[in-house]
């Protein structure tokens, strides 16, 4: 894959790739990480310094997704959440699965109470999902 160089100066390759949608345009950019940080938001800067030190909440791998955490996000929370490959992989696979078994109709306090209740169990299959692979 050719690489992309950064759409604000023009001479280093970029490196951050995102997208925003706002009013339901979604609005994308590609810049050098010197560009990206120097244009950042306040928010956008608190992101850039957790991640530059995160690790893999689940195995501390290095991390390539990290963002709000969607079950924080849906419950009223705030907490960011960095997963590898292969435990974001799971992660998916494990809540996709288990959403799929939730019955429909629920209220919204109904809805919360049975996100919360799988997002701990999320972080409970996590945590044997590790430990399985690491004893392989």
């Amino acid at each position: 894959m050719e690489s992309m160089l950064c759409e604000k100066c023009h001479q280093r390759e970029a490196t951050c790739h995102s997208t925003a949608i706002i009013d339901e345009v979604a609005q994308t950019s590609d810049l050098c990480s010197e560009c990206f940080e120097s244009s950042a938001s306040p928010e956008a800067s608190d992101f850039l310094a957790a991640a530059r030190m995160a690790r893999c909440q689940y195995c501390g791998g290095h991390p390539c997704a990290g963002g709000s955490d969607f079950f924080e996000l849906l419950t009223g929370g705030q907490q960011m959440s960095f997963m590898c490959i292969p435990c974001s992989q799971e992660f998916l696979r494990y809540t996709q699965q288990e959403l799929d078994r939730l019955p429909h109709g629920l209220s919204q306090q109904e809805q919360i109470a049975a996100l919360r209740k799988l997002r701990e169990q999320a972080e409970t299959h996590m945590k044997d999902w590790v430990s399985g692979r690491d004893t392989e």
